[in-house]
């Protein structure tokens, strides 16, 4: 039998993966010098609020309260540790979310974009996190992949 909160996990994760490939795409598009529409810049939007909660899940560590916010903004935080392997220190992490939250920003507005390499720096940052939730989506279909068996019609 699988867990109750099983299959919530598992569309937050195809609905997480979903919006990061998006977030991808749009990045792509950016850096080969295409013009954003309405949806791309939407999608970039929801890309600053992500690293405005990797940053609130940093900060959480000095005032460890659990709630549903508390909790989400903790798990992005530990996705964004794991997306930007080479930061070892505080100050540098802080400083690389504050720059990919600044960029996503500027190409959420419109306008003149920002150099090239924040762009890919920042598409980098979340191809990284993307590929963390697919192996977190492929752990969850995995679970319990035995007793698929039981879930199958068998004719007799």
């Amino acid at each position: 039998m699988y867990p109750e909160h099983r299959f919530s996990d598992l569309a937050d994760s195809l609905r997480n993966g979903f919006l990061l490939d998006d977030i991808v795409l749009a990045l792509a598009r950016a850096e080969k010098g295409e013009s954003l529409g309405e949806e791309e810049r939407g999608v970039l939007e929801k890309a600053v609020s992500m690293l405005q909660s990797a940053e609130t899940g940093y900060h959480w560590l000095d005032k460890p309260e659990l709630t549903s916010e508390t909790s989400s903004c903790a798990m992005l935080f530990a996705r964004a540790v794991s997306a930007l392997p080479a930061i070892h220190e505080t100050d540098a992490f802080l400083e690389n979310i504050s720059d990919l939250k600044a960029t996503a920003s500027q190409l959420s507005k419109g306008g003149s974009p920002p150099p090239t390499e924040k762009i890919q720096l920042l598409r980098a940052f979340f191809h990284n996190t993307s590929r963390s939730e697919l192996d977190r989506t492929d752990q969850l279909v995995g679970e319990g992949s035995v007793d698929v068996r039981r879930w199958t019609v068998i004719e007799e």
